[in-house]
């Protein structure tokens, strides 16, 4: 079976030796000793194919402040093996935003993937999961914060060097309009892709679908009448809350009420679970 090939890869590339650097970004009054003796037990428990203990250790560590991509990566990695593929996509979207550039995390989020549509497709004929939410977003995807603030601020010296010198009357040195267009597309690009990462394009954080099947609705009540459904591993935005329920626009643009239980937060800053 085509998913249980995938499911061993993911086995591989669980990185069981990875740092324990997720003990140092712990907040003050967590004893950082035990911290790492609780990523040591889970990577242990991985290894030896216990994911409940393996799950339950990495989630011990996020719950008490750690946001490490190599504990998410070891959590998304776990929840593939155990066949939960929708958590192991929100957990490698988490680990990304982290870390962008770390190639592992995207294939591994890109198998993960493809095993829940085989998955599904096995179950119910030709099934696909809707991923980025805008083009802005897969564009900047694997790109860094700093990579991009570092371009700005180069951009933006070479720009109005350039100006500088049109403006003081050295007209005479043509190359200088090449330069002065190269480095305002550069600004342009690098500014778009700060606000990307800011989520300023976005009317809100972006979600990953947990459930199997989402229900959204015209309100926050279940009584309320059904617009669609979602289902587990899609993407989205949320866009309103109200008490236990979640507005979400999904990348298809449906739109409706949910409970907040069944959705996950790819940005863990704005407080769901």
């Amino acid at each position: 079976m085509r998913v249980l090939s995938i499911a061993v890869a993911l086995v591989v590339a669980l990185p069981l030796g990875c740092s324990v650097a997720s003990a140092q970004r712990a907040p003050r009054g967590t004893g950082e000793s035990s911290l790492t003796g609780i990523f040591e037990s889970a990577n242990v428990a991985a290894s030896r194919g216990d994911h409940a203990n393996a799950i339950a250790g990495y989630g011990k560590l996020i719950e008490a402040g750690v946001r490490d991509p190599d504990v998410y990566f070891n959590l998304a990695t776990s929840y593939a093996q155990s066949g939960d593929y929708p958590r192991a996509i929100l957990n490698y979207e988490r680990a990304l935003v982290l870390r962008p550039n770390e190639s592992k995390a995207s294939e591994n989020l890109r198998d993960a993937e493809k095993a829940l549509e085989e998955q599904r497709a096995e179950l119910e004929g030709e099934a696909t999961i809707q991923r980025s939410s805008s083009i802005s977003d897969a564009a900047y995807g694997s790109v860094s914060e700093d990579a991009l603030g570092y371009v700005l601020l180069f951009a933006n010296l070479v720009f109005f060097m350039a100006l500088a010198w049109i403006a003081i009357g050295r007209r005479k040195h043509r190359w200088l309009y090449p330069l002065l267009f190269a480095s305002g597309a550069f600004l342009l690009t690098s500014a778009l892709g700060l606000a990307t990462k800011a989520g300023l394009l976005r009317d809100g954080p972006r979600v990953v679908t947990l459930d199997d099947r989402i229900l959204l609705r015209e309100g926050p009540d279940p009584r309320a009448q059904l617009r669609g459904e979602a289902r587990g591993g899609d993407r989205g935005e949320l866009v309103d809350r109200d008490r236990d329920f979640v507005k979400l626009r999904m990348v298809s643009g449906l739109e409706g009420w949910t409970a907040a239980s069944g959705v996950g937060l790819i940005d863990r800053d704005h407080g769901l679970h």
